[in-house]
């Protein structure tokens, strides 16, 4: 079974608890779960929707269409009803969405919810339940995930959803549409869990295992999310998080924990990244490990804030003046966003420079089943560090920036021993004293900048999927994974040998993995969420390889399987 839904409504109006319940009974009942959510910039009101999907193997994109609409007013219907599959239905509560549709069922929400839970605001505990009977699933699971989400309110409440719940369960049961055949079968044994979560939180999962324990940041959408998740386990995980002015005292304050000795984050989002540009090139000259999250958003300006993009790729890879190694990553999914910030902080200690991770929007709010993580497989490296002992030794002649084998100088704490811990935002010397002098600019220049070759190797192979004969290449790198993964395997069941080929370490790129996995394909096409193809520009200034089509997408929406392909046949790529 592979079963879409879209439930649409208006901000403020519990459309969110309801979207969010949908998700954790699809999980409770043993599917895999797929969710995002589409939302506009305001607190209440305007047109907001969840695309959900349950599957009975592992599904890691939304799909265009649906085979239920859950209505839950007249903006819902009329967007989405043209995306309804031929064996679709929608759901409404008839006294507020008005529809000619025979494939429909009409369930008096808020009658139902009044009668049966004693207020119109149980009404999404009646739309949870006709969905539940409609796909003829086990009223059980509704139960205890309504004792999970309403105990601290009490059992009164706990027992007003349930009467609610049933209330719409019985009406779906008993007035279900003829024509109507799904229903809901899942092949997961109970005792294999999954988690349920999305990559803000899978990133702030990382961090944490990562050691990250100091966060600051500027809230900023879709960055928020991650904030807030940290914020929540400050005490429990022993993290300061600070809510700062502005994003310039953001990175700064994250430099000033970094240089003390503590794995610091800065998260935030493309227009807040624009404003910690100068802090920056200061991380990169005093060779300060900082992890920068960058959620990703369509610009420029505010452009659409609550929207995804993959547009800040080329940005994050040069921003500063001067020239100074980053090294930029992009993970394409919860699990992925858990191993991508452990690696992050890894290679930031190891290297003594920034990691930049991307993510956006998408990849932020959206809701996947994945296997627990194993925490015991979690490796810290902090690099070359001096011991007390050592610090205590050299004292005064401590040279923060020394000149090694290889470019890598060892690192003291400040306060951890006597080594005196000097350095500056001027070029400096090996003991972090300003210097003028061209001879030693050029040796600390050249060390920083020598980096980016280890780095070359330090970058993880691409994941290539699809197949091994294949005359077509899709190249996608970050969020993008799902949907490209899935337009593959439909591209291949209608006969053209097709793969992909998808980076998560982006800069600096190894020529090497280009090389190897896209150049013996005739087609290559780039599949990016943004206009002018970025990725594949860095691929042509670093390899001289380029792209022979493109699939953008840059109107503030997810890339999908079926908007790649049908862009595939638009540009006649595919031979059908």
């Amino acid at each position: 079974m592979d079963l879409s839904l879209i439930v649409g409504g208006a901000a403020g109006r519990g459309l969110k608890s309801l979207s969010y319940a949908l998700v954790q009974a699809g999980g409770k009942a043993g599917f895999e779960v797929f969710s995002t959510q589409n939302y506009m910039s305001r607190i209440r009101g305007g047109y907001n929707f969840f695309s959900i999907r349950f599957a009975e193997k592992e599904i890691s994109a939304v799909k265009e269409d649906c085979q239920i609409l859950i209505a839950l007013d007249q903006i819902s219907l009329e967007t989405h009803q043209a995306n309804l599959a031929p064996d679709g239905f929608i759901i409404c509560d008839p006294s507020v969405v008005k529809t000619k549709s025979d494939k429909v069922l009409l369930v008096p929400f808020e009658e139902l919810a009044l009668k049966y839970g004693g207020h119109t605001l149980m009404n999404n505990s009646v739309a949870l339940g006709s969905i539940w009977g409609l796909l003829d699933g086990d009223i059980e699971i509704l139960y205890k995930l309504q004792e999970e989400t309403w105990a601290k309110k009490g059992n009164d409440i706990v027992e007003k959803n349930k009467n609610a719940t049933l209330a719409g369960y019985n009406w779906a049961k008993e007035h279900r549409p003829a024509g109507f055949e799904l229903k809901l079968k899942a092949n997961r044994p109970k005792e294999d869990r999954r988690l349920i979560i999305d990559g803000a939180t899978g990133m702030g999962m990382g961090a944490i295992a990562a050691g990250c324990r100091f966060v600051s940041a500027y809230p900023m959408t879709p960055s928020t999310s991650l904030t807030e998740y940290l914020a929540s386990h400050q005490l429990s995980c022993h993290i300061i998080v600070e809510q700062v002015e502005d994003e310039i005292a953001a990175i700064i304050m994250g430099i000033g924990a970094a240089n003390a000795g503590t794995r610091a984050l800065v998260p935030t989002s493309g227009g807040g990244f624009s404003l910690m540009v100068e802090g920056l090139g200061l991380a990169s000259i005093t060779e300060t490990p900082l992890v920068i999250v960058n959620m990703q958003r369509p610009g420029p300006a505010t452009g659409l804030p609550t929207r995804t993009e993959q547009a800040d790729l080329l940005f994050s890879i040069y921003a500063h003046q001067g020239e100074f190694p980053r090294f930029v990553m992009a993970p394409y999914s919860p699990e992925s966003a858990f191993e991508t910030m452990i690696r992050a902080f890894n290679i930031a200690d190891v290297y003594q420079l920034p990691v930049i991770v991307l993510g956006d929007q998408y990849l932020a709010d959206s809701i996947k089943t994945t296997p627990f993580f194993d925490f015991n497989k979690i490796t810290i490296d902090r690099g070359k560090l001096l011991d007390k002992e050592t610090g205590d030794l050299l004292g005064q002649n401590y040279k923060r920036h020394l000149l090694t084998a290889d470019n890598i100088s060892p690192r003291a704490f400040p306060g951890k021993s006597k080594a005196i811990v000097k350095t500056a935002g001027d070029e400096h010397d090996e003991s972090g004293n300003i210097i003028e002098d061209a001879n030693t600019r050029l040796k600390q220049h050249e060390k920083r900048l020598s980096k980016l070759a280890a780095l070359k190797l330090e970058a993880k192979k691409p994941l290539e999927y699809g197949s091994l004969d294949a005359s077509l290449v899709l190249v996608s790198w970050g969020s993008s994974y799902g949907a490209v993964k899935e337009a593959v395997d439909i591209i291949n069941q209608r006969g053209r040998l097709t793969k992909m080929v998808h980076f998560t370490d982006l800069y600096p790129i190894n020529p090497e993995y280009i090389i190897n996995s896209i150049v013996g394909c005739k087609g290559r096409i780039a599949v990016e969420g943004n206009a002018t193809s970025q990725f594949s520009k860095l691929i042509k200034s670093e390899t001289g390889i380029g792209m022979t089509g493109y699939v953008l997408r840059y109107d503030g929406r997810p890339l999908t399987p079926e908007y790649i392909v049908a862009r595939l046949e638009e540009g006649g790529d595919i031979p059908w």
